[in-house]
């Protein structure tokens, strides 16, 4: 089966009678174009998205009569930070920013996919951070245009 559309977020459907397939993600699959996947009952399902955009949570792909296909975007570890004042997020965004770092916000705390230098630069540099297991779900805008150094 071949998924074209992300056709509304679960909360849009009545699925009290349907079984749940999820399709799992992680966040490095968000924003692929293709992707071939197991959903959570054995079916071989390829996404193919008509228009590019990202895949979030709870994302439905399919409706059937007895089934819904929806995406779970699986937690992974991430840096999590809670800038102290307006000084600390600028420079937060701008060493983040100079790594190309892909960035995610949600209820004041600013999240990056987990990596050990990242973590060891942020630390050298004063930030107060936790690692955590978190659903990047929630990506601020990062454009692809022609950047070089």
């Amino acid at each position: 089966m071949i998924l074209k559309n992300v056709l509304g977020k679960l909360r849009d459907f009545d699925i009290a009678s349907k079984k749940i397939e999820w399709v799992c993600i992680t966040w490095d699959e968000t924003d692929k174009g293709i992707l071939r996947k197991t959903t959570s009952e054995g079916r071989e399902v390829g996404v193919s998205l008509d228009e590019p955009r990202r895949l979030r949570h709870e994302d439905v792909l399919y409706v059937g009569e007895k089934e819904v296909v929806a995406v779970e975007l699986l937690p992974s570890k991430a840096l999590v930070i809670r800038p102290l004042d307006v000084y600390e997020t600028a420079l937060l965004c701008y060493q983040l920013g100079n790594r190309h770092a892909r960035v995610y916000y949600e209820d004041g705390q600013i999240m990056v996919p987990y990596d050990y230098t990242l973590e060891g630069l942020l630390v050298k540099l004063g930030f107060v951070l936790k690692v955590e297991e978190k659903r990047l779900d929630n990506a601020l805008h990062s454009g692809s245009g022609n950047h070089r150094h």
